[in-house]
């Protein structure tokens, strides 16, 4: 039994090392990858829920070029350069572009800066109730609650 345990792992190592990773052949991307970075210029919704005709055709295209090897980057370029920045789904990180990356960041940390400044401001600015001890009871509803709970007991 042990040989066979033995020949079994063998088996799998060796398939293993056999079967190229979808990656690799790729040049580091592979295609639902790619799919999720692009968008369908048609019906503008990303590549990978996308069923038109041209969401079909650049998939195919994918396809191809992750066989001849090409790098992220190429396919990339080549689909920027035939129908415009568009095609990407998110939009890129230089120039007047990065404004898209930086504002909502940038108003999230002025939110929370004004939030917490208000809660700062406004729980200074509170003031203990008007007269009343320091727990900040009426003596006479002090001994009112006391002989409701002795009620109860």
């Amino acid at each position: 039994m042990s040989r066979l345990r033995l020949l079994a792992v063998a088996a799998v190592l060796l398939g293993g090392l056999a079967l190229p990773d979808a990656a690799l052949a790729c040049n580091g991307w592979n295609e639902p990858s790619m799919e999720t970075q692009l968008m369908c210029i048609v019906c503008h919704e990303r590549l990978d829920q996308s069923n038109s005709p041209f969401a079909t055709q650049v998939k195919q295209h994918l396809v191809q070029w992750c066989a001849a090897g090409w790098t992220a980057d190429r396919v990339r370029s080549t689909l920027v350069a035939q129908f415009g920045e568009q095609i990407l789904a998110a939009p890129p990180k230089h120039g007047f572009d990065l404004l898209a990356w930086v504002v909502p960041g940038a108003a999230l940390a002025l939110g929370a800066a004004v939030a917490a400044t208000l809660a700062w401001v406004w729980s200074r600015s509170r003031r203990g109730p008007p007269g009343g001890d320091a727990a900040g009871l009426d003596p006479a509803m002090d001994a009112r609650i006391d002989a409701d709970l002795a009620g109860f007991e």
